[in-house]
């Protein structure tokens, strides 16, 4: 049954796996969102969000994913990767998802030295709790906040309390994320993090940042093969914003933004041909990073041209070896914030000092 939300009323939505069911169902209905829920063929327990213009998919367990984003009924998420969520399986036989939350005790791609999966245990977690907030304390109802929890514990190894929060603006065309770790233990918790957020290859024409694309900044890891499709990427970072939709990236193309000396907060836009942009900004001093992960052939398409992080993902003993971990003291806690959005023109991106 839906349930009406009353007008300056606050109300947390409490979420249960029996609320889902192969026969979608609505459950929340207001003037501007409407949630409903639904279980895959797999399993997997999803919530359909419709607020203004836009729609979204959002896996409450499997990872808190985002997976999909669709505005004015087109998806805003790569193409050629998984259609259905499943539990059980390992990152790649799952990736599919818009939005997938990366960490906590690692990310990245396993090096030689390392022993953890790949982009770490978040991915394929199952959270211990989800609800829906909503409800201004204004009067108006500008948002819809989708969240979780999960108590992460392994001994001997490390533990951690983390709840993400994803909120959804009643346009439907901007998603905020916090994600909130806290250490309730009695000695320091390191951690890594990375927001792999998967945008559409078809259409993208450059990339502008308010981080410089040179040596300084940028470390380029993989480069497209073959090489004469667009020589000198590790010597001239720069040539990465030009976007050349009928070339193939392949397998793929990798870079990593350092912007530790840069000012906060730090942003990029994605310009599409048809004058459309995505952007992707990050304000938390902990996201010192963003990673740039570009694929292209005949059978998919990807372009995550902003993915916020805590370090490059070459591997947790790479990441520590070049400083780049996190260190949460016993009993602290640490917000990550970061946001994502759709605009019809570049003006409209709410990022200063792109290039």
């Amino acid at each position: 049954m839906a349930v009406a939300m009353k007008e300056n009323s606050p109300i947390r939505w409490n979420l249960n796996p029996s609320m889902f069911a192969e026969k979608e169902r609505l459950i929340l209905e207001s003037p501007a969102f409407s949630a409903s829920t639904f279980r895959y063929g797999s399993g997997v327990e999803a919530l359909r969000v419709r607020a203004g213009r836009g729609e979204f998919v959002w896996l409450p367990y499997l990872g808190q994913q985002v997976w999909d984003w669709r505005v004015d009924d087109k998806s805003l998420k790569f193409e050629g990767f998984m259609e259905e969520p499943s539990y059980g399986k390992n990152f790649l036989q799952n990736y599919g998802g818009f939005l997938i939350h990366c960490g906590m005790t690692a990310m990245g791609n396993p090096g030689p030295r390392d022993a953890h999966l790949h982009h770490g245990e978040l991915p394929v977690a199952r959270f211990d709790e989800a609800w829906i907030e909503t409800g201004p304390d204004d009067g108006r109802e500008k948002e819809l906040s989708l969240c979780g929890h999960i108590h992460w514990k392994v001994p001997f190894v490390a533990e951690y309390r983390c709840t993400p929060s994803l909120r959804i603006s009643a346009d439907g065309l901007r998603l905020r994320a916090e994600v909130r770790l806290e250490n309730p233990t009695s000695r320091d918790l390191e951690y890594m993090y990375l927001a792999h957020i998967n945008f559409a290859f078809a259409g993208a024409e450059k990339i502008l940042s308010t981080v410089p694309f040179d040596a300084a900044h940028a470390t380029v890891r993989e480069e497209i093969r073959p090489s004469l499709e667009r020589p000198g990427l590790t010597a001239n970072p720069a040539l990465i914003q030009r976007i050349d939709g009928e070339a193939a990236y392949e397998p793929e193309l990798v870079a990593i933004l350092n912007h530790k000396d840069a000012a906060m907060p730090a942003g990029s836009i994605l310009v599409h041909k048809d004058g459309s942009v995505r952007w992707v900004r990050q304000d938390s001093p902990e996201l010192d990073h963003h990673v740039i992960w570009i694929t292209h052939n005949r059978d998919r398409g990807a372009c995550g041209f902003h993915l916020p992080a805590t370090a490059g993902p070459t591997g947790l003993a790479s990441e520590k070896a070049q400083g780049n971990l996190k260190r949460l003291p016993a009993g602290g806690g640490v917000t990550l914030r970061y946001e994502c959005g759709f605009a019809d023109r570049l003006g409209d991106a709410p990022i200063a000092g792109a290039h």
